[in-house]
C-alpha cells in the first residue's frame, strides 16, 4: 500500500530508489558510506542505532526491516523485540549512552548539548563514534520519512530477503542496484 499513484506495487524502499536513481543515488551511497564505515561500532550496533531511531520515528516499514537485518545477523530475539518496542533496557552502560543519545538526537535535535556529548565521552566513546552515531541518527532520519511519506508497508518476504541481503552484503547491493539504473536511464536519454 503506497500512498502515491506510481507506487502502488511498491514493496521497499529499493523500488523508491529505483524509480528516480539518479536523484537517490547520492543518497544511497551516503546510506552505505555510513552502515559500512570502520568505526567502534560494530555493524549489529548500528543497525541497533538505526533501529531504535525509526522505532522513535514511529517507521513501522524501517522498524520491521531493521529487525530482520538483526535477527539474520543473529542478534537476540528478545533484545531486538526490546529495541522494535522502545526499550532498549538490557544494554550495558556504555551502549545505554549511544541508545539516551539517538534517543535525544532523534525527538529533540535542537536540545543537543555539550553533557550529551560529554555523557557520550564518559562512557568510552569516542568523538569519531559520536560523529558515527549521530551519522546514523540522521540518515534513518529522512529514510523513515520517505518511507512513511510513500506509505511503505512492507510484507513478511520483502523483510526476510532485505534482512538477509544486508546481513550478509550491507548495503553495497543497494547501491550497485541503483548505479545499474542510472547508467541505462543515461543510455537511453
Amino acid at each position: 500500500m503506497s500512498f502515491l499513484s506510481y507506487s502502488k506495487n511498491f514493496q521497499g524502499v529499493g523500488d523508491i530508489f529505483l524509480r528516480d536513481p539518479e536523484l537517490y543515488l547520492p543518497f544511497v551511497q551516503l546510506l552505505n558510506n555510513v552502515m559500512s564505515k570502520e568505526s567502534e561500532l560494530s555493524k549489529a550496533q548500528k543497525e541497533m542505532i538505526a533501529l531504535y531511531s525509526s522505532q522513535l520515528n514511529g517507521c513501522h516499514y524501517c522498524v520491521d526491516s531493521h529487525s530482520s537485518v538483526l535477527t539474520s545477523l543473529k542478534t537476540d530475539e528478545d533484545f531486538v523485540r526490546s529495541l522494535a518496542n522502545g526499550s532498549p533496557e538490557e544494554v550495558n552502560d556504555k551502549l545505554r549512552a549511544v541508545f539516551k543519545f539517538a534517543n535525544k538526537l532523534t525527538l529533540e535535535p535542537g536540545n543537543i548539548i555539550d553533557t550529551d556529548i560529554d555523557a557520550m565521552r564518559l562512557a568510552g566513546w569516542s568523538d569519531q563514534t559520536i560523529e558515527d552515531t549521530i551519522c546514523v541518527v540522521s540518515t534513518f532520519a529522512f529514510l523513515n520519512r520517505l518511507a512513511d511519506g510513500f506509505g511503505l508497508v512492507g510484507s513478511d518476504d520483502h523483510f526476510q530477503q532485505v534482512g538477509d541481503m544486508v546481513a550478509q552484503y550491507g548495503y553495497q547491493p543497494l547501491v550497485k542496484m541503483i548505479q545499474q539504473k542510472t547508467s541505462s536511464t543515461l543510455k537511453e536519454a
